[in-house]
């Protein structure tokens, strides 16, 4: 099924785009990208969320746990959302499989899934990005592709939800940002 297939139930640009997909996919790069493309807001979730609690998000998830941290994010989820402006969303990778966030995003607006394989993520991944990132911090290069594969599987249904999947594997940024704005723009003047 093509991108523009899977749009075709758009009749304008959405004033919502949330994207989705594992850590270091390119969800913050490619966001900033798009919404330069495409004249809005850019948000990133962990940035909210930051904002919200006071923390770092590594602090929320050591001192307050896991499940704390996907309330926060649900609501955070929520608040932007509920903005006025137009806006692209970079959420957390984990962020579509809690609280009902993946079909509230699906509610909202348009989702755009940056698909990547495990050995692209690792790839991408550099040491400051792991230590950022509580889930993937203090892991050999072995052990976080095991672990990035496994996750991959656990969240690929949620992540499969979204209006537009791309392949953003071996692709700059610019490239990728351009096609979620074709596909966009295309499904909204059918």
């Amino acid at each position: 099924m093509s991108s523009a297939q899977v749009l075709s139930q758009l009749t304008e640009l959405p004033a919502k785009v949330f994207l989705v997909g594992m850590p270091g996919c390119g969800k913050s790069t490619v966001g900033k990208e798009l919404a330069q493309r495409l004249q809005c807001t850019f948000l990133d979730l962990d940035t909210l969320i930051e904002e919200q609690e006071g923390l770092a998000v590594p602090q929320v998830f050591e001192q307050r746990g896991q499940e704390y941290f996907r309330q926060a994010e649900a609501q955070a989820l929520r608040l932007a959302a509920a903005r006025s402006e137009r806006l692209v969303l970079a959420t957390g990778g984990g962020a579509p499989c809690f609280c009902e966030n993946m079909g509230f995003m699906v509610s909202q607006g348009a989702t755009v899934y940056l698909k990547l394989t495990p050995a692209e993520l690792v790839a991408r991944l550099t040491p400051s990005d792991l230590q950022g990132r509580p889930l993937l911090r203090d892991k050999t290069p072995d052990e976080l592709l095991v672990y990035l594969a496994d996750t991959l599987r656990q969240r690929e249904p949620f992540y499969q939800q979204a209006s537009l999947v791309v392949a953003a594997g071996g692709r700059d940024v610019p490239t990728v940002a351009q096609q979620i704005e074709q596909c966009l723009l295309g499904a909204a003047s059918q």
